[in-house]
């Protein structure tokens, strides 16, 4: 994006709506700047209404994701949901077959869409992902950091799913990853996708009440 257009952005995201004269630089050619405040509006980042400009819901979402010092996109943690069921004595485990934890096994899990409840994002991803369907219940809360000696890996919000009535059969649809019913046990810990051994362990210790955590884990470990 021009730096023209991020300061009409920015001078828009400090100030609910705003008039042509305050928008404009000084300094800075009128035709070149209507050129990229109508590139803005073309993109429906702004609009005009009563000769006043003010941002869209486009350039709302965009802004909030900006640095109000750097005006650079801020890399944010993820927020999904994550399914952790138990069925026959074996849980509901997958393969991931991309970057990062690649060949690692875990409980499956997915973003939440932008305007979606967390609930139907679980119900969501089960189907989409397994073919199953269950009866879900929202346990907890778990926040995983995870570092490769010093550098950052994965950072996820997890909204803790559990399953009663699981029901169907197991259709792996996409190439990313492989569902089954398996055992944590039978792989050794090196392949376990980091925060598996500490959400099994927190379901246990907390059958009954909502709980929250926070792990900062090492691949190192």
């Amino acid at each position: 994006m021009h730096d023209i257009q991020k300061d009409i952005l920015k001078r828009l995201m400090l100030s609910k709506k705003a008039k042509y004269s305050e928008l404009k630089p000084s300094k800075i050619e009128g035709n070149l700047f209507s050129y990229h405040l109508n590139n803005l509006i073309k993109e429906n980042f702004i609009e005009l209404k009563s000769a006043k400009y003010n941002l869209t819901s486009k350039g709302n979402q965009y802004v909030d994701k900006i640095s109000t010092e750097t005006f650079q996109t801020r890399i944010q943690p993820k927020i999904v949901t994550l399914l952790v069921l138990k069925h026959n004595g074996k849980f509901l485990l997958y393969e991931r077959h991309k970057m990062p934890f690649i060949n690692h096994v875990g409980f499956p899990y997915g973003k939440i869409h932008m305007e979606e409840h967390i609930k139907d994002s679980a119900n969501r991803e089960l189907l989409e992902k397994t073919g199953l369907k269950a009866s879900l219940k929202h346990r907890g809360i778990v926040y995983i950091t995870v570092h490769n000696e010093t550098e950052l890996i994965s950072q996820m919000l997890c909204h803790i799913f559990t399953g009663t009535k699981v029901s169907g059969e197991i259709i792996n649809n996409g190439i990313q990853n492989e569902c089954f019913w398996g055992k944590i046990e039978d792989f050794p810990r090196q392949r376990l996708i980091p925060g598996v051994l500490q959400i099994e362990k927190i379901l246990k210790t907390n059958k009954d009440k909502f709980f929250f955590a926070e792990y900062f884990l090492n691949t190192t470990e």
